[in-house]
């Protein structure tokens, strides 16, 4: 299941939400039941359903009724994506302000995961519109963005032939401990992909972390765009001229627990006997 949520002020009630996503083009029927309204999309069927409460970032119980941990929500998801917010410097505030949210989930798929994402920001965009409304929460990614700079991302990446997978997903960095950094990339899931981390030393040569970072961006749209799967110990050309080979199913370093494909850089000595694949 994919999962996203628009945090409002104020959230419309069911008639409000209704009223909305009859106007947008492009969707099937759209009808008005007791506890949520369905919609029939090019993906697949979404609910949307009003909850006059706060996210419930530590309510492990609430979070498994929104689709749990299959649908990518873990604890204390909301505050880490307000946390780290370089994206989007506003998120924090709107952790702090929303008082009610909009649950949008795909109940039945038809969709791939990737054009399921699309359609839920699609719809959730619709939303952004109302007065009330603070922005786009997806947090499977824990990320918080507006309609602005979904804006901008998108056409950032319309430029580049790109996928805008910042709009849905967060990458994040942190300090391991003995010398250890680690970057890591979340929310893969939405797009069919699992997440990843990069695991290196905090003194590697004439490479910086976002450097690192970008390089598991790029390995995941390489993913999306030519489909497949990783291989256990592949390895891929990547920052510093190194090579760094991928290790499936890896305890992730940085909360939530999850499984994640860890990369790590190889000596030169230890790199130069296998072959590898380029991004480029």
């Amino acid at each position: 299941m994919n999962v996203a949520a628009v945090l409002f002020r104020q959230a419309p009630d069911l008639e409000g939400i209704y009223a909305r996503l009859s106007q947008l083009p492009g969707l099937g029927e759209v009808a008005l039941t007791r506890q949520y309204v369905r919609v029939d999309t090019p993906v697949g069927v979404v609910h949307v359903q009003a909850f006059n409460a706060q996210w419930p970032d530590d309510d492990p119980e609430s979070l498994a009724e929104l689709g749990g941990t299959s649908a990518g929500l873990y604890p204390g998801a909301l505050m880490r994506a307000g946390d780290q917010n370089a994206v989007w410097k506003p998120a924090e505030l709107c952790v702090r302000v929303h008082r009610s949210f909009l649950h949008l989930a795909v109940a039945e798929a038809t969709g791939s995961a990737l054009a399921q994402t699309e359609q839920l920001e699609r719809l959730s965009i619709a939303f952004l519109a109302d007065p009330e409304a603070l922005c786009t929460f997806f947090p499977a990614g824990e990320a918080l963005r507006d309609g602005n700079i979904m804006g901008h991302i998108r056409a950032s990446a319309e430029d580049q032939e790109a996928l805008p997978m910042q709009i849905w997903i967060n990458g994040r960095l942190a300090d391991a401990g003995m010398g250890t950094h680690v970057a890591d990339v979340i929310g893969l899931r939405q797009i069919g992909l699992p997440d990843a981390e990069a695991v290196f030393p905090a003194d590697l040569a004439d490479v910086s972390p976002y450097e690192v970072l970008g390089f598991l961006f790029d390995v995941a749209h390489h993913l999306a765009r030519e489909g497949g799967e990783l291989e256990d110990g592949v390895i891929y050309e990547g920052p510093g001229g190194l090579r760094w080979r991928a290790g499936l199913k890896a305890d992730a370093q940085i909360t939530p627990a999850r499984t994640v494909t860890r990369w790590i850089p190889l000596s030169p000595e230890a790199s130069g006997a296998s072959q590898t694949v380029s991004l480029s």
